[in-house]
């Protein structure tokens, strides 16, 4: 299976699919890690990129890019961004695509959904993960079991020490356990479909 991972921020992708970025490289799948911006306005972007790489290196990514889009601004770069993921998708032809929801409160959030899901329009499967941003009318409706993987997901969001005081553990790992409860299991991660062929 070749899967697609864009995120706007460094952990962005980490918070809502580590778990699932976790099993996809464990399966040996064909993984690509997109970056977008380098999270300038959260902090230091030499330490958050310093912290993403490693990250990448723990979690086994072999795949990678880092883009310098401007952060909080993605809005004003939406054509680009557009084609970028069009290019993108192009070249790796994934058959799956994670990528933000349209239900978050966070503009580049937001702006870079609607991106991947015009630029992404050919991907037989697209789902939107949660963020601490996401709105309360966030409704996953596919579910991926992280139980093997959660310990795991807790180091690589540990990783990013720079934004240990921005996201609380235990509200990240609150949410894998409601997910997980929603499905007789003990974790989970939830995304919204966008669209979803079997393949």
């Amino acid at each position: 299976m070749r899967v697609m991972f864009v995120g706007a921020h460094p952990d962005d992708i980490e918070l809502g699919a580590g778990g699932t970025l976790i099993k996809h490289v464990k399966r040996n799948h064909t993984v690509l890690y997109t970056m977008i911006t380098r999270g300038e306005r959260g902090g230091d972007p030499v330490e958050r990129i310093r912290e993403l790489e490693e990250v990448i290196s723990y979690v086994g990514v072999k795949d990678y890019l880092i883009f310098d889009f401007p952060d909080t601004y993605l809005n004003q770069k939406f054509n680009e961004l557009k084609d970028l993921i069009e290019d993108l998708v192009m070249k790796f032809r994934p058959d799956r695509i994670y990528t933000h929801s349209l239900n978050d409160a966070h503009q580049d959030h937001r702006t870079l959904a609607e991106a991947t899901r015009v630029g992404g329009r050919r991907v037989a499967q697209i789902l939107s993960y949660w963020s601490p941003s996401t709105y309360n009318h966030f409704n996953p409706n596919y579910f991926i079991d992280i139980k093997e993987e959660v310990r795991e997901k807790m180091k690589v969001l540990e990783l990013y020490k720079s934004q240990s005081s921005r996201v609380k553990r235990e509200v990240v790992i609150g949410i894998n356990r409601y997910h997980g409860y929603m499905n007789g299991i003990e974790y989970a991660e939830g995304f919204e479909i966008v669209r979803f062929r079997e393949i």
